[in-house]
């Protein structure tokens, strides 16, 4: 097998561990409301300070990820990890709404950095056959830290003086992350990957693709599926606790081990099965799994919406980046892949915001029940993508 064909090699392994700091030092904020409401910031300001890091990261995917390229995204992501290495420590002299808006608007940008940075780098390097394969392992390190941070935090946490220190000892993992991206760079220098020079893009030329139908799609199933998972991931606290149950934290690890089950099992399946029937599978999985919670006042029957959840997340994102990375032109595949990040940050801008407004109107049932129904409308845009007035590029074939 020639070196453009292989697939796990050092770099890769590194890029994967980098994307997993990453959301680590994403998914630490999950008590971040509360940590805000112990240091006296006043009420209305905790959720607009909570999202505005993910505000500025959607600002530099939407102005920024046509000037993102292979050849700057070293030194974009090594700015990045020190940004957010900077930002951990900052946490921990931050007590103003003015000094917490500059740090969350700083971690933003990083985040930007060097999540764009991780996606450039692989999307240049992986195989077109094994795109499948390449995003489920890609996706299983950037979804990782949504089970593995909260439940570490809930043992560490209590004995540290605050949260901010938390965030802080999270960031230092990004000194090891600093030695991966020279590790990295070292590579591509001694193979000259670096000479490619690949043609300028303007925000013009990024624009008018998103507006392709196809590409605008998938971009919007990705969204749509990141705000039916994301409402869940922050009000699964409440919901447990509204049902008498503590161990909210088992829900996410069970969701989780069976996502990384599917994944790495059945990780070729994804170059294999017609991408478009594995996302109408997790969108329909996903629908069973939020209407069975919505009806479960037992752990037996919540832990089995877990599992049919993983079982959709397992499923779900490698079919949706493989399938953007496999329609898009060959200029447009680092910025799509990059774009279908920018959909994801906002999922997870919109998902707590839309599942609190249901929650305090319909109730933890009624909002699982609006998940449920918010996944069958992802089924519906799936069969629109393929229609024929949508479908100008083959996606009939994978459907």
């Amino acid at each position: 097998m020639s070196s453009q064909q292989k697939l796990f090699t050092l770099d890769f392994v590194c890029i994967c561990l980098l994307i997993f700091l990453a959301y680590c030092n994403i998914t630490v904020f999950y008590n971040l409301y509360v940590y805000l409401q112990q240091i006296g910031v006043a009420a209305d300001w905790r959720g607009f300070l909570i999202g505005a890091s993910s505000l500025a990261t959607i600002a530099f995917f939407l102005f920024a990820s046509p000037y993102l390229t292979v050849g700057n995204a070293i030194p974009c992501a090594a700015v990045g990890a020190v940004l957010l290495l900077g930002c951990g420590f900052a946490y921990l002299h931050a007590t103003g709404v003015a000094g917490l808006l500059a740090v969350r608007l700083v971690n933003g940008a990083a985040v930007y950095l060097l999540s764009a940075a991780c996606m450039t780098l692989m999307v240049a390097r992986i195989p077109a056959e094994r795109s499948g394969q390449a995003f489920s392992l890609y996706s299983v390190a950037l979804l990782l830290p949504y089970s593995l941070v909260p439940a570490l935090c809930d043992v560490v946490v209590p004995h540290l003086p605050s949260a901010a220190h938390g965030y802080r000892d999270m960031s230092l993992l990004l000194v090891p992350g600093l030695a991966m991206i020279w590790v990295i760079g070292r590579r591509r220098k001694a193979a000259h990957e670096e000479a490619v020079k690949p043609k300028p893009m303007s925000l013009g030329d990024m624009y008018r693709n998103v507006a392709v139908p196809s590409v605008a799609l998938v971009l919007a199933l990705n969204a749509v599926y990141i705000v039916a998972f994301s409402s869940l991931f922050f009000m699964a606290e409440g919901l447990f606790l509204s049902r008498g149950f503590h161990d909210v934290g088992h829900y996410f690890t069970i969701q989780m081990l069976c996502m990384i089950a599917i994944r790495l099992c059945g990780n070729r399946l994804f170059d294999r099965v017609r991408k478009v029937r594995l996302i109408r599978f997790s969108f329909l999985l996903s629908a069973a799994s939020f209407f069975l919670a919505a009806r479960s006042y037992s752990l037996a029957g919540l832990y089995a919406s877990s599992l049919l959840m993983g079982i959709g997340m397992g499923v779900s994102s490698p079919a949706l980046y493989g399938l953007m990375f496999n329609i898009s032109e060959p200029r447009f595949k680092t910025v799509n892949s990059n774009l279908m990040m920018l959909s994801l940050q906002l999922g997870n801008f919109l998902g707590p915001f839309l599942g609190a407004a249901a929650m305090h109107r319909l109730g933890y049932a009624g909002m699982l029940d609006v998940d449920a129904v918010w996944c069958l409308c992802g089924v519906a845009l799936c069969y629109v993508l393929t229609s024929r007035k949508v479908d100008g590029r083959g996606l009939a074939a994978q459907a």
